[in-house]
Protein backbone atom coordinates (compact mmCIF):
# COMPACT_ATOMS: atom_id res chain seq x y z
CA UNK A 1 0.00 0.00 0.00
CA UNK A 2 1.28 3.34 -0.92
CA UNK A 3 0.56 6.04 0.79
CA UNK A 4 1.21 9.56 -0.46
CA UNK A 5 0.86 12.84 0.88
CA UNK A 6 1.34 16.55 -0.31
CA UNK A 7 4.19 18.75 0.32
CA UNK A 8 1.50 20.59 2.71
CA UNK A 9 0.82 17.76 4.90
CA UNK A 10 4.46 16.71 4.76
CA UNK A 11 5.34 20.29 6.08
CA UNK A 12 2.54 20.19 9.00
CA UNK A 13 3.48 17.04 10.37
CA UNK A 14 7.18 18.44 10.97
CA UNK A 15 5.82 21.23 11.78
CA UNK A 16 3.38 18.95 14.94
CA UNK A 17 7.07 17.10 15.43
CA UNK A 18 8.74 19.87 16.17
CA UNK A 19 5.90 21.24 17.99
CA UNK A 20 5.78 17.65 20.27
CA UNK A 21 9.94 18.46 20.63
CA UNK A 22 9.84 21.75 22.18
CA UNK A 23 6.91 21.42 24.98
CA UNK A 24 9.17 18.13 25.85
CA UNK A 25 12.24 20.62 26.16
CA UNK A 26 10.30 23.15 28.19
CA UNK A 27 9.09 20.54 30.18
CA UNK A 28 12.21 19.08 30.58
CA UNK A 29 14.23 21.91 31.55
CA UNK A 30 11.02 23.69 34.02
CA UNK A 31 9.99 26.44 31.60
CA UNK A 32 7.17 25.71 30.04
CA UNK A 33 5.53 29.09 29.55
CA UNK A 34 2.72 30.87 26.64
CA UNK A 35 4.98 33.41 25.52
CA UNK A 36 8.11 34.02 24.09
CA UNK A 37 10.20 34.61 27.06
CA UNK A 38 10.55 30.86 27.29
CA UNK A 39 13.25 30.86 25.13
CA UNK A 40 15.93 33.41 25.06
CA UNK A 41 17.89 34.48 22.27
CA UNK A 42 20.85 31.82 22.41
CA UNK A 43 18.13 29.22 22.24
CA UNK A 44 16.69 30.79 18.79
CA UNK A 45 20.23 30.58 17.85
CA UNK A 46 20.88 26.92 18.54
CA UNK A 47 17.25 26.25 17.43
CA UNK A 48 17.79 27.86 14.07
CA UNK A 49 21.32 27.31 12.42
CA UNK A 50 21.26 29.92 10.08
CA UNK A 51 23.87 29.56 7.20
CA UNK A 52 26.49 32.15 6.35
CA UNK A 53 24.22 33.16 2.92
CA UNK A 54 21.45 33.68 5.57
CA UNK A 55 22.98 35.63 7.75
CA UNK A 56 24.07 37.52 5.30
CA UNK A 57 20.99 38.53 3.69
CA UNK A 58 19.91 39.23 7.34
CA UNK A 59 22.45 42.07 8.20
CA UNK A 60 21.93 43.16 4.73
CA UNK A 61 18.06 43.74 5.20
CA UNK A 62 18.88 45.61 8.58
CA UNK A 63 21.64 47.69 7.29
CA UNK A 64 18.65 48.76 5.30
CA UNK A 65 16.52 49.96 8.25
CA UNK A 66 13.12 48.41 7.89
CA UNK A 67 12.44 49.48 4.53
CA UNK A 68 11.25 46.71 2.17
CA UNK A 69 13.81 45.53 -0.58
CA UNK A 70 13.38 44.15 -4.22
CA UNK A 71 14.21 40.66 -3.86
CA UNK A 72 16.54 40.66 -6.78
CA UNK A 73 18.20 43.86 -5.33
CA UNK A 74 19.30 41.62 -2.64
CA UNK A 75 20.69 39.02 -4.65
CA UNK A 76 22.68 41.34 -6.97
CA UNK A 77 24.14 43.43 -4.42
CA UNK A 78 25.19 40.20 -1.84
CA UNK A 79 26.35 38.28 -5.32
CA UNK A 80 23.95 35.25 -4.71
CA UNK A 81 22.80 33.06 -7.14
CA UNK A 82 18.81 33.53 -7.91
CA UNK A 83 18.04 29.80 -6.97
CA UNK A 84 20.12 30.30 -3.57
CA UNK A 85 18.31 33.81 -2.69
CA UNK A 86 14.66 32.18 -3.27
CA UNK A 87 15.64 29.10 -1.44
CA UNK A 88 17.23 31.50 1.55
CA UNK A 89 14.21 33.55 1.29
CA UNK A 90 11.60 31.19 1.46
CA UNK A 91 13.46 29.59 4.74
CA UNK A 92 13.55 33.12 6.04
CA UNK A 93 10.35 34.09 6.12
CA UNK A 94 8.91 30.37 7.07
CA UNK A 95 10.81 31.20 10.08
CA UNK A 96 9.20 34.16 10.43
CA UNK A 97 11.96 36.12 10.26
CA UNK A 98 11.30 37.97 7.34
CA UNK A 99 8.27 39.45 5.48
CA UNK A 100 7.64 39.19 1.87
CA UNK A 101 5.29 41.25 -0.16
CA UNK A 102 4.65 40.67 -4.31
CA UNK A 103 3.83 43.76 -5.90
CA UNK A 104 3.76 43.47 -9.34
CA UNK A 105 6.64 41.81 -10.85
CA UNK A 106 8.74 42.60 -7.68
CA UNK A 107 8.55 40.82 -4.26
CA UNK A 108 9.69 43.16 -1.12
CA UNK A 109 11.56 41.97 1.33
CA UNK A 110 12.13 43.44 4.91
CA UNK A 111 12.39 42.50 8.57
CA UNK A 112 9.46 41.36 10.43
CA UNK A 113 11.29 41.66 13.78
CA UNK A 114 14.11 44.13 13.42
CA UNK A 115 15.29 43.90 17.34
CA UNK A 116 14.60 40.12 17.65
CA UNK A 117 17.09 39.34 14.23
CA UNK A 118 19.11 42.38 15.38
CA UNK A 119 19.49 40.16 18.62
CA UNK A 120 20.20 37.04 17.20
CA UNK A 121 22.62 38.49 14.60
CA UNK A 122 24.76 40.10 17.80
CA UNK A 123 24.56 36.31 19.69
CA UNK A 124 25.38 34.59 16.15
CA UNK A 125 28.61 37.25 16.13
CA UNK A 126 29.38 35.73 19.96
CA UNK A 127 29.25 32.40 19.45
CA UNK A 128 31.91 32.63 16.17
CA UNK A 129 33.84 34.43 18.39
CA UNK A 130 33.97 31.93 21.19
CA UNK A 131 34.11 29.56 18.85
CA UNK A 132 37.61 30.91 17.27
CA UNK A 133 38.80 31.75 20.52
CA UNK A 134 38.75 28.07 22.00
CA UNK A 135 41.73 26.26 22.02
Amino acid sequence: MVIMMTMMEVFLIMVLGYMIYDIKVRLTKGNLNTGDEAIGVKDDVNRVRLNTDEVRVLRYLLSKGNKPVVQSMIGRDLNIPKSTLFRIVRRLNELGLINVEKRGKYKYIYIQRAHDVANMLKAVDEESTNKGSSP
